[in-house]
Parts: C-alpha cells; sequence; structure tokens
C-alpha cells in the first residue's frame, strides 16, 4: 500500500514538472519568436512586423517576452540604426497590455492594427523632426501599412485559428528568417520555406516563396520554384522521400531558366523538406489518402447519425405537456376567498377548497354548481369563470405547442431515415443503368397582375429521377409569386440531394406548420424514371392533372387542402407510365378542365409547348393566374422538338 501511494506521489511530481517544462519551453518560444521577428525586412529596411505581433498577443508573459525579444533582436540584426525599433515595441506592449485583451477589440477588429500604425507614424515623426532621420517618407509609410497588416493577420490568428490568417503568419516568419544566415549555405528563411513547401497546400507555398521574393535575398523568383514543388508534390504513386525533395527540386529549373545558377537557397530548402519528414504531425503530401473501410466508417457514421435523430423523435413522441387543472381550480378559490370578508368564520372554506377539477370543464357554470354555504357566490362564480378563460387558453397554446412539436418530431423522423437510405446505398453498390428516354417539358402561363403567382421548375435529380415542379401561390401578384419561389426552391434543394419526394413534401408541410403559413403554395410535384419511363405524380393541394394517350384524356387525382393546415394531411401519389409516348398535362388553379376539354389534341403534330400554349387559348375567366404544363418523354438520343 506505501508502495503504491508513493508511486502516485512520484507520478503526480513528474506532472507537474513537466507541465512547468512546456510552460517554460512556451514563454522561451514568445521571446524567439520576437526576437527573429524583428530581423524582418522589405527594401533592406527593418519593419516593425514584430511590433505587431506584440500588440495581438495581449498581456502577461508572452506580450512581455515579445517586446523583449523584439529589442533584442533590434539591437543584434541592426544596431544602433533600429533605435526606432525599441520605442516601437514600448508602445507595442502597452497596446497589447491595455487594450488587446478588451472585449471591444473583438467587436472592433481594426482597432488593434489602428493602434499598431499610430505608433509606427508617431514613432516616425518624432524621428523624423527631432532626431533628424534620414529615413525617406515612402519608407515610413511602407513601415505604417507592414505595421497594421502584421497586428491584424496576428490578431486574426488568435481570434480565428485555422483561417486563411495562419498562412500569412507563416509567410510573415519566412520573411523575418529570410534575413537570417548563420553560415554561407543556411539560411533560416530557406529552410522554413522549404518546410512549408512540402508539407502545406498551395497557399502556403506561393507566400513562402513571395515572403522569399519581398525579402531580395536571391535573384531566383522563389514564388515560382516554390510553386512548382508543389505541383511536383502531385505527381501520383509518389513516396514520401520524393515529397521532401520537391521544394528543391522545383527550385532547380527555376534557377536554369533564369540563368542565375544561385546554389545559396538549395541546402536550406533540402534540409525543410527532410524536416518535414521529421517532425510530429506533418503530412508530406496535400491530397486525400483513400485507406481502405473508409466507406464502412461512412456507413457506421451514418447509421449512428440516423440513430440519434430517430432517438429524438421518439422523446418528442413520448413528451407531452399536461395541464395543472387543479393548481388553476385551487388559484381561482384563493382569489375569491382572500378577498372575502367572512374568510375567517367561513364554514364552507373547506368544500370550496375541495371543488372537482372538472368544475372548469363545466359549460354554462352558474351559482347551483357551486357548494352550499358559501356567502359570497357571485364572488366565486366570477373567479371561477375566469379561471375558465385560463383553462381555455392554457389549451390553446399547449395544442399550438402540440402541432409545432409534432412538425419537428416529423422532421427529424425524415431526417433519420434519409441518413439511414444514404447509409444503405454504401452498403451496396447498384449497377449504373443508363437513361433510356429525354424529357420534354412545354410550358404556357397567363398572368392577371404584371407578376404570376405561378411557378413551374424542372431539374435532375439523383441517378435517373428527373422532376417537374408546379406551385401555385394563393391569389395573385407578388405575394403569391414569393409563396411559390419558397416552396419551389425549399423541394428543388431536399430533391437534388436525394430526399425522398414523400419526406420533402412532407417537410415542406411541417415547415408551414412551424411557421404558421398554412395554405400558402399548392404542389404538383412529377418525378421520373428516366431509364424505365415510370413516374409518380404527387400532388398536394393541387388542382387534377390529366394523362393523354391517342387522344384520350384520363383525369389523375382531385384537388384538396394545401399544404401548412394541419399535420394530419398527407400528400397524394399516383403511379403512371410515360413510355408509351403519353403525355401528362399539369394545371394550376386558373387553367380549370373546361380550358382542357375545349382544346383540339393532335399529339402526334404538336410539341409540348404548342399543346401547353393550346391549352390557354381557350381563355381564362376564373379571375386567377393559369398555367398549363405538358409532358412528354422521347427515346434518348433524338433531338428535342
Amino acid at each position: 500500500m506505501m508502495g503504491s501511494l508513493m508511486t502516485l506521489q512520484q507520478g503526480k511530481q513528474l506532472l507537474v514538472q513537466l507541465n512547468r517544462d512546456s510552460r517554460r519551453l512556451q514563454l522561451a518560444g514568445y521571446f524567439l519568436a520576437g526576437f527573429f521577428l524583428s530581423a524582418a525586412a522589405l527594401n533592406r529596411d527593418f519593419q516593425p512586423i514584430v511590433m505587431g505581433f506584440c500588440c495581438a498577443v495581449g498581456s502577461g508573459w508572452p506580450g512581455i517576452l515579445i517586446a523583449l525579444g523584439g529589442c533584442a533582436g533590434y539591437l543584434a540584426f541592426w544596431g544602433a540604426a533600429a533605435v526606432q525599433g525599441l520605442g516601437w515595441m514600448i508602445g507595442g506592449l502597452l497596446v497589447g497590455g491595455f487594450v488587446a485583451d478588451r472585449p471591444i477589440c473583438t467587436r472592433q477588429r481594426l482597432l488593434v492594427p489602428a493602434l499598431a500604425a499610430l505608433i509606427v507614424a508617431g514613432t516616425g515623426v518624432l524621428f523624423l523632426f527631432r532626431l533628424h532621420d534620414s529615413t525617406p517618407v515612402p519608407a515610413y509609410l511602407l513601415r505604417i501599412a507592414s505595421a497594421m497588416g502584421a497586428a491584424a493577420v496576428f490578431q486574426a490568428c488568435r481570434q480565428c485559428p485555422g483561417t486563411a490568417a495562419d498562412w500569412l503568419a507563416q509567410a510573415l516568419m519566412v520573411l523575418a528568417l529570410a534575413q537570417v544566415m548563420p553560415i554561407r549555405y543556411l539560411g533560416f528563411g530557406y529552410i522554413a520555406a522549404g518546410y512549408l513547401g512540402a508539407t502545406g497546400g498551395f497557399p502556403a507555398a506561393a507566400l513562402s516563396g513571395l515572403a522569399l521574393d519581398l525579402a531580395q535575398v536571391t535573384r531566383i523568383p522563389m514564388t515560382g520554384a516554390l510553386c512548382l514543388g508543389f505541383c511536383l508534390r502531385l505527381i501520383p504513386q509518389q513516396n514520401r522521400w520524393f515529397a521532401m525533395l520537391c521544394p528543391a527540386l522545383g527550385y532547380i529549373p527555376m534557377a536554369v531558366l533564369t540563368g542565375h545558377l544561385d546554389m545559396m537557397p538549395l541546402p536550406g530548402l533540402l534540409l525543410g523538406g527532410l524536416v518535414s519528414g521529421v517532425l510530429p504531425g506533418t503530412s508530406t503530401t496535400p491530397r486525400p489518402v483513400h485507406r481502405r473501410g473508409e466507406t464502412a466508417v461512412a456507413q457506421v457514421r451514418l447509421e449512428q447519425m440516423a440513430m440519434i435523430f430517430g432517438k429524438m423523435e421518439q422523446d418528442l413522441l413520448i413528451c407531452d405537456p399536461v395541464l395543472d387543472t387543479p393548481s388553476v381550480l385551487l388559484r381561482a378559490a384563493d382569489e375569491a376567498c382572500d378577498t372575502c370578508p367572512e374568510r375567517r368564520q367561513c364554514k364552507a372554506r373547506q368544500s370550496v377548497l375541495e371543488m372537482p377539477p372538472g368544475i372548469l370543464e363545466q359549460p354554462g357554470l352558474s351559482a347551483e354548481d357551486l357548494p352550499k354555504g358559501c356567502r359570497k357566490h357571485a364572488r366565486l362564480l366570477q373567479e371561477l369563470r375566469r379561471g375558465q378563460e385560463q383553462l381555455r387558453r392554457m389549451k390553446a397554446d399547449r395544442n399550438r405547442l402540440c402541432a409545432y412539436r409534432t412538425a419537428l418530431r416529423e422532421q427529424y423522423g425524415y431526417v433519420s431515415l434519409y441518413l439511414q437510405g444514404l447509409s444503405d446505398e454504401l452498403a451496396t453498390a447498384k449497377p449504373f443503368k443508363p437513361a433510356r428516354f429525354e424529357p420534354e417539358v412545354g410550358m404556357s402561363t397567363q398572368a392577371r397582375q404584371e407578376v404570376n403567382g405561378d411557378l413551374c421548375i424542372w431539374f435532375a435529380g439523383t441517378g435517373n429521377k428527373y422532376f417537374v415542379l408546379l406551385c401555385d401561390g394563393m391569389g395573385t401578384g407578388e405575394a403569391a409569386r414569393g409563396e411559390s419561389e419558397e416552396a419551389a426552391e425549399y423541394l428543388r434543394q431536399m430533391l437534388t440531394l436525394g430526399f425522398p419526394a414523400e419526406y420533402a413534401l412532407r417537410s415542406l408541410n411541417s415547415m408551414a406548420v412551424l411557421r404558421e403559413k398554412g395554405a400558402c403554395s399548392t404542389v404538383d410535384l412529377l418525378q421520373i424514371q428516366l431509364d424505365t419511363g415510370k413516374a409518380e405524380l404527387y400532388k398536394w393541394g393541387a388542382a387534377p392533372s390529366y394523362a393523354l394517350r391517342k387522344g384520350q384524356l384520363r383525369k389523375i387525382g382531385t384537388a384538396g387542402p394545401p399544404p401548412g393546415l394541419s399535420q394530419r394531411q398527407r400528400e397524394t401519389v399516383d403511379r403512371l407510365s410515360l413510355s408509351g409516348g403519353e403525355a401528362l398535362i399539369l394545371l394550376s388553379d386558373g387553367a380549370g378542365e373546361e380550358m382542357l376539354l375545349r382544346s383540339h389534341w393532335e399529339p402526334e403534330k404538336m410539341s409540348p409547348g404548342e399543346m401547353a400554349a393550346g391549352i390557354l387559348e381557350q381563355g381564362n375567366d376564373s379571375g386567377d393566374d393559369a398555367t398549363a404544363v405538358v409532358v412528354r418523354l422521347k427515346p434518348s438520343g433524338l433531338s428535342t422538338q
């Protein structure tokens, strides 16, 4: 037992020591980052990039160590010429300590960059007029821009890690390290660029090369060299060693093409590429690797998500709000008795408090229904009627909540079934069947106002599915058009993703119930299988449709209530075949049956567009927008009429 306690105590001390060592390494990293960032230069002129880093990091030891490292770096790399950098670091430390951590910097993201630019501008004016600095004004403007840009980049990295700002921060580090060369053929900037060129994506490689070009450390265009190295990484069937060598391999042809055989960057690029294969957590290829079993993992995840949504559906089904009728009755009795002057010596108080809850459900409540012996029955009757009204409002709220919960439960159920269907599709690879038919869709429409409330769209779905959708907004004009467009876009997005048609329609109904936008738009949805010619016509509140075969019309469907009125409603579906040259005619409410029956049909000689126009030529007297849509299939490979 004592041995176990000693082992546990030693392990605890080891963890504490490791935590301390990790903290020390992190603080040392801040100092080194400030030291090396102070070496950044543009046009051979030192820049306040480290000051922007100090402004963005914030208060505490990190900011202090960055400031100390920046001061040491300016003195080490630039000597007496960089005394101005000490003023930058003092200003950056003040901004980081008193401003960077405030909530206003999260809302106003340009505040810290603006203060960094103000520090550089102020010190520039001071050195120009008081100390007679010979730095030209364009150089000062460049310093202001670099300070503002560096502060913005590092602040974005701190507030939103993992964004494109990380690439820019890496490029700034390469720009600074490009000036650090402890020995002739070993530049730190080349090593960092080689590392990023071998591990990062195209933006990292391009920005690293651009940083080396801005640092003017070589006449070879490093942007082109590192981009060429990235393209070499895209060669298929390469090994990890080839990816490590790609930055150097991209540099050699660029040096030959430009005619400047400068071999100084080559060792650094080689070393950076080799480091990419040694450091943990790096990847030498930007392409996704398809490992064995990924399809099975995706299938399992889809099944788990389907189970979660199914569980949520069941939880909503079980949950049912209960009306607390006894509490309402007790409150009404208390309100009546508390204001009664006879409450202290009232003998009927107990019988009043023990009234059955069903009394609030009783219509036409009168004094005969109250407990005997109550002297203030008028007051009690008034409070009970008030309780009845409160109970009615509570019932209405409960019914509304139940409708909302049912709509939400159905949405979860549809998503669960959809995810389960995707999982099943991954498990069973179905053979591809080419389309045997091509759809022909013709439409003609008439509007009663400038804007037509009817909308018809047709589009391809997953596999060989093809959809024709006709939405008729309630009424005419802008409002009806908006309802049609909203319903059509909602259904189009779900159907193109492979959502089953019946679930998409019921989801639209649930959304309309949740938003209390019932009777907004009727729906005619035709789903065609282009490999078989079979079709399914879904209707929800739409006018009847007609199938035309050899000049004979057959009525399909009947008009009903539009979606959004109740969760108990369902769509109607009729199955038919269009593979034998049949034409299906969809009509909005304005284009009634009379217009269709008065038309003269010669389907062999008429295109779908001519047939649709012929229906509306018979006249529209309904006062509503009218739309006729004709759908027909032709064998694949023939030209559209």
